[in-house]
C-alpha cells in the first residue's frame, strides 16, 4: 500500500509540539519493517538529513497549500492512504483518509484565540472530523469533544496518546547546566515551562500562583511568542516579578537536555 503523508510540518525551522509530534511520527512509521511505501509531501524541498531516502515531493504553492495544492495532487496522483498529523484535511483526499485531532480547545476558552484563528480551526477541524475515514485523539477528552461539538461517532475515533522524545535525557554533567543556564542568564535552581507562550496554556495562572510563594527559585517561562501574549508580559510587570520571572524565547533543540 502507499501511505502519503502530509509531512509540511514536520520540517519546521522552530518546531513546536505539533511539528515535533509529525515528524517523530514520521521518522518512527519510516522505520517500521513494513511492506508499505510512503510518500511525504512537503511545501518546499526539505533538508536532506530529516527523513533520508524517503520518498519527498516537495509541492510548493503561494497561499492555500493544504486545500488547492495538495489537493491537486490527491487528484492527479493519490495515494492509497493519506495521513495528516494536524487536523485540516484537505478538500481532496483518497477514501482512506486518517487525521490526528490534537484538542478543541477554542472551543472551550475562545478568548483565548484571535477570532480568525478560532474560525479556520472551528471550519478545519469540523470538515476533518466529517470527511475522513477516521481520526486519531490525543486524550479521551478530544475524543469525547469529537463526538459532543461535532456528532462524530465514537467508533470513528482511536486515542493514542503522543509519545516521548527519545533524543531528551537527564543531562550529567555539571558544567554543560551551567553553561546552558548562563546562556539564558538563569542563576540557582528554577522552575521551567517550555511551550508556546498562549493565554490557552493557562500562564497567567502559573505566575499568579507564582507571584505569591516567597524565597522560591526563578520561574522560566521559555518559547517562543504565540498569539495574544502581550498580556502575560504585562502581568509579570504588574505583580513586580521582574528578575524573577525571566522570558528567554525560543529553545533550541540542542539546550532541551
Amino acid at each position: 500500500m502507499l501511505i502519503g503523508i502530509d509531512a509540511s510540518r514536520a520540517v519546521a525551522a522552530r518546531p513546536t509540539g505539533i511539528e515535533t509530534y509529525s515528524r517523530q511520527l514520521i521518522q518512527a512509521l519510516l522505520a517500521l519493517d513494513s511492506s508499505h511505501q510512503f510518500r511525504l509531501y512537503f511545501r518546499t524541498a526539505p533538508p536532506a538529513d530529516v527523513f533520508p531516502g524517503a520518498d519527498a515531493r516537495p509541492i510548493s504553492f503561494p497561499r492555500l497549500w493544504t486545500h488547492a495544492r495538495l489537493s491537486w495532487e490527491m487528484a492527479r496522483r493519490p495515494p492509497d492512504a493519506l495521513f495528516v498529523p494536524a487536523h485540516v484535511l484537505p478538500l481532496v483526499h483518497p477514501r482512506a483518509s486518517l487525521v490526528t485531532i490534537h484538542d478543541l480547545g477554542y472551543l472551550h476558552f475562545p478568548q483565548s484565540h484571535p477570532w480568525r484563528q478560532r474560525l479556520h480551526l472551528d471550519l478545519s477541524t469540523r470538515w476533518s472530523a466529517r470527511a475522513a475515514a477516521h481520526l486519531l485523539a490525543d486524550s479521551e477528552a478530544t475524543k469525547a469533544d469529537l463526538a459532543t461539538h461535532y456528532g462524530t461517532p465514537l467508533a470513528k475515533i482511536t486515542v493514542a496518546y503522543p509519545g516521548y522524545d527519545e533524543t531528551l535525557a537527564p543531562v550529567r554533567d555539571p558544567a554543560a547546566i551551567e553553561a546552558v543556564k548562563a546562556r539564558y542568564a538563569i542563576r540557582g535552581d528554577y522552575f521551567l515551562y517550555l511551550g508556546t507562550l498562549q493565554p490557552r496554556k493557562n500562564l497567567a495562572r502559573l505566575v499568579a500562583a507564582f507571584a505569591s510563594l516567597q524565597l522560591v527559585p526563578t520561574l522560566v517561562l521559555a518559547g517562543k511568542r504565540g498569539w495574544l501574549y502581550d498580556a502575560l508580559f504585562t502581568q509579570a510587570r504588574r505583580l513586580g516579578l521582574e528578575g524573577r520571572v525571566l522570558f528567554p524565547g525560543y529553545v533550541p533543540e540542542k539546550d532541551k537536555a
